[in-house]
């Protein structure tokens, strides 16, 4: 089944929207809980997880790159991403630049690009048998 380039760019720009949207929100609007620490790691781990498993099928399906460059593609600009969003939330109150968190936010974009590669490759093999 072809799915249009918005049907495959929506939920990207969408995702990608609420993460921003979250990254801005003052500390104070966020939920003060006991166990936080370990709840907010394993949230941005799965936030960065989602966010490379979108782009990686942006880039396969929209942009018809291979899984491969795909890979090269998501691991670079999640990355890259995740620290300027670490360095964004210094300018917002009661938020603060942490290593912890991009770590977290490291850990969810390669655990997603390797999850996207697996699929997307043996996808793409199995396409490329049946032209064949």
């Amino acid at each position: 089944m072809k799915q249009s380039l918005r049907t495959i760019q929506l939920p990207l720009f969408i995702w990608t929207g609420t993460m921003i949207l979250f990254s801005s929100l003052p500390g104070s609007k966020l939920p003060e809980v006991v166990l936080f620490w370990q709840w907010d790691k394993g949230a941005h781990c799965a936030e960065y997880f989602v966010f490379t498993v979108l782009l990686f099928r942006y880039f396969v399906l929209g942009r018809h790159k291979t899984p491969d460059q795909a890979l090269r593609f998501c691991l670079v600009i999640g990355l890259t991403y995740a620290a300027l969003d670490e360095l964004h939330q210094i300018l917002i109150p009661k938020r603060e630049c942490s290593i912890y968190d991009f770590a977290a936010d490291a850990a969810g974009i390669l655990s997603g690009a390797i999850a996207a590669w697996q699929y997307y490759r043996k996808r793409f093999m199995h396409e490329e048998k049946i032209a064949a």
